[in-house]
């Protein structure tokens, strides 16, 4: 078995961590941030302090798929996730396009409804249990090689030795390691580190926008949600609407407005104006009457996909050192899939550590990348193809007009059917929860029938919400 040190202690690296520690491994966990968690996941919320993780309080569910994957491998983690206090919700069962009930076959869109802060602690808890050695105030400062990487493979470097990294160089001294495996988020120094051992790249692919959440929490009088029936995510004009439950009578709520519309973050930075907008989507008042749990309006901004370079090309950049999650790419938070990205790639890796360890390190991170390529690449490219349209959608609606494509009309006639028709939520939500079968579903013959036609709907709308000159009226008081 290998000794292996993960850089971070989010649930990312911690979830790695786990699957990595059961199969025998010996896991350190490096971090930054010197607070452990309390004695208590109810003291989290008001007492933790990680300045490493910035949306630790902010609007937070993890997709439906990420719940598969932790029940098929990490069980015990979901059971004490519940015990704490999580929600287990079906994230079919408030859309208002479902008709008749849900079915038993539904039970692939349950989730947990919980504050991020919440599954951090348990989390923290669970691998601390299982093993897991947790050094706190350590600083990751860059990389140490040496010898062991093996000659690349390929065209492009027949011959070439390539860099192997031996551990990392830490605030509290070195940490010698058979595998680094890097989950500090999208924050990740990687490439400056990577640079520093003479390795050129990777290469980052970064979007070029992105968008601004303004989030709050409330907490109901008696425990229920305001609303039994509600949209989960609604895009309206200029803005989005998240309105998320989760645990002890918890929801959050949270506006979406393009990264670069400045004059929208200066006003949603005050509660009153917040409320106003917040006002602006149907049915919304009632998630205004639960008492704050925050204080003003917490606000996360500069949120854009990025993808490194690391795992494009059959030859090894370097070896001895994986990125997974969120440190090798970024997708936007609207959609809710890092955390079950993240845990993908986190079983990949354990799976090629199964198959290869980390005997022949070129050969370990040749079949992580093809893994993350043919797995993961996929994923990315989609999430990246929302970003662009909903962005450019934003635009359209700020001037005042219509944002026309073929594949964003087809996108949106699908969503258009989603609210009418049990079926095709059922196929959007699947694809959105990247749930597997999904794809088959998307693609039936009568539901790309129906969206053919519904396009002519969408084209034949009228402007999609207040114009901006209303929402800014709207909120300007």
């Amino acid at each position: 078995m290998a000794s292996i040190v993960v850089l971070g202690a989010a649930l990312g690296g911690l979830q790695t961590a786990l699957l990595l520690a059961a199969d025998g491994h010996q896991v350190t966990v490096l971090e930054r941030d010197p607070h452990p968690p309390p004695s208590e996941p109810d003291v989290a919320w008001a007492q933790w302090h990680r300045p490493g993780i910035p949306q630790l309080r902010l609007t937070h569910l993890p997709l439906a798929r990420w719940l598969q994957l932790a029940e098929a491998h990490l069980p015990g983690l979901v059971g004490q996730m519940t015990a704490a206090g999580a929600v287990r919700i079906n994230a079919l069962a408030p859309e208002p396009g479902l008709r008749g009930g849900l079915s038993a076959a539904d039970a692939r869109f349950d989730t947990l409804a919980a504050r991020r802060c919440l599954l951090e602690y348990v989390t923290t808890r669970a691998a601390e249990a299982a093993g897991v050695r947790i050094e706190r105030g350590v600083a990751c400062r860059g990389l140490r090689s040496g010898p062991g990487g093996g000659r690349g493979v390929g065209r492009s470097a027949p011959h070439s030795r390539v860099p192997h990294v031996t551990g990392v160089e830490t605030s509290a001294g070195p940490r010698t390691a058979d595998l680094v495996v890097d989950c500090t988020g999208r924050r990740s120094p990687l490439p400056s580190w990577l640079r520093d051992l003479g390795v050129p790249g990777p290469v980052e692919e970064p979007g070029r926008r992105g968008f601004t959440y303004h989030c709050r929490y409330f907490r109901s009088a008696d425990g229920a949600l305001p609303a039994s029936t509600f949209p989960l995510i609604e895009e309206h004009g200029s803005l989005g609407l998240l309105r998320i439950p989760a645990d002890h009578g918890t929801y959050s709520l949270g506006l979406i407005s393009r990264s670069d519309d400045h004059e929208l973050r200066r006003l949603l930075r005050h509660e009153r104006a917040w409320s106003a907008a917040v006002r602006l989507f149907p049915g919304a008042d009632a998630w205004l009457e639960g008492g704050s749990l925050t204080e003003g309006v917490r606000i996360m901004a500069g949120l854009t996909d990025r993808k490194r370079t690391l795992y494009d090309a059959e030859v090894p950049l370097v070896t001895g050192l994986v990125a997974v999650g969120d440190a090798w790419a970024v997708t936007v938070p609207s959609i809710g899939r890092g955390l079950a990205m993240s845990l993908q790639h986190s079983l990949m890796l354990r799976d090629v550590l199964r198959q290869n360890g980390t005997g022949d390190p070129v050969g370990l991170v040749n079949a992580f990348g093809r893994a993350t390529r043919e797995g993961l690449e996929p994923v990315y490219r989609q999430s990246t193809s929302y970003t662009r349209h909903r962005l450019a959608e934003m635009d359209a609606h700020a001037a005042g007009h219509h944002y026309r494509h073929p594949d964003w009309d087809r996108a949106r006639a699908l969503t258009l059917l989603a609210g009418r028709d049990s079926d095709a939520l059922r196929a959007e939500r699947a694809g959105a929860h990247l749930l597997p079968g999904a794809g088959a579903e998307m693609s039936a013959p009568a539901l790309v029938e129906a969206v053919t036609r519904a396009v002519a709907e969408v084209e034949q709308r009228t402007r999609p919400g207040p114009s901006r000159s209303e929402v800014l009226d709207a909120i300007s008081v």
